[in-house]
């Protein structure tokens, strides 16, 4: 039986050798070899490319006067009933040939057997019982400029060994549409953009573009938005797994099927200090916290 992290999991613990403490990433990844590698690896790709574009909008309004914010953003991603399963087929010389619904990466510990000729037992691997995946990205912006807002997040890391290095790259753009048609309205209306990179050591590159639309209502301490946008993202996975005494090397290259991204928010400035939450979804669902210092020109 696989130990894991039942109620949630760090993304830097999640892809290190402290995924498993007796594992490596390689082992968890390697899972399968052939064609039902997309299909275990799915889900994963889509809890993190939804995760990384969740939580890039912690205020709803853009302010004239020119300010630095940095914010230190949670993030949690949860797997749905749908994404910890997949139909896979037997392979090889096995038969008959099969085809059966198997449990992902994130679905449950326990394998599926299916009986073949000859007496012989074909398994397909359990997965990890992941109830969540959570990380943390800080996250610096600097806005006031023509309603304009840029935002950067940068983690890198060297974790050494087999592993190697973490690296999260995201830069974002910002800016109120709604000051050129909305003047007298209390409603703000934002179009951004955001371009994901990130590099979990050996095994895993990832890159995404997010574009979405915000709308909302705020006055100085306080504000409540809602956000939809359209995401593509690849997520290319590399292991290796040891045949014959050789040790053989794997690629699965997936895009994530989950295109749509919205969700609702809710954020307070207090003074300096500035908090926020919100949910995202709707597949996986997603959610953020942040916690942020101000610096710069008062509010008009």
């Amino acid at each position: 039986m696989k130990t894991f992290y039942r109620s949630g999991l760090y993304l830097w613990l999640f892809f290190t050798a402290q995924f498993g403490y007796s594992q490596t990433l390689n082992d968890y990844l390697s899972a399968y070899q052939g064609p039902n590698k997309e299909g275990y690896l799915q889900p994963l790709a889509d809890l993190v490319i939804s995760g990384m574009n969740t939580g890039l909008q912690p205020s709803v309004q853009i302010e004239k006067r020119f300010y630095v914010r940095f914010n230190l953003t949670a993030l949690d991603a949860m797997p749905m009933g749908s994404q910890k399963t997949f139909s896979a087929t037997t392979e090889g010389s096995f038969t008959p040939r099969q085809t059966v619904t198997v449990p992902t990466i994130v679905g449950d510990n326990d394998p599926v057997s299916v009986a073949g000729t000859k007496g012989l037992t074909y398994v397909f691997p359990g997965g990890y019982g992941l109830k969540q995946l959570f990380w943390a990205v800080p996250q610096l912006t600097i806005g006031g400029i023509r309603g304009t807002e840029l935002s950067l997040r940068l983690l890198p890391y060297d974790f050494g060994g087999d592993f190697g290095k973490l690296q999260i790259l995201g830069v974002s753009l910002r800016h109120d549409v709604g000051q050129y048609f909305l003047k007298n309205s209390p409603l703000t209306l934002n179009a951004g953009y955001a371009f994901n990179k990130s590099d979990i050591g050996n095994y895993i590159a990832i890159q995404s573009h997010y574009g979405y639309v915000q709308a909302g209502v705020s006055n100085k301490r306080v504000g409540a938005f809602v956000w939809a946008g359209y995401q593509t993202g690849t997520f290319d996975v590399r292991y290796t797994y040891i045949e014959n005494t050789t040790s053989q090397s794997v690629t699965a290259n997936l895009k994530t099927k989950q295109p749509f991204l919205g969700g609702v928010g809710v954020h307070a400035q207090l003074g300096f200090f500035s908090l926020g939450a919100g949910v995202g979804g709707p597949s996986p669902l997603t959610g953020y916290a942040t916690l942020g210092l101000r610096f710069g020109s008062s509010k008009e």
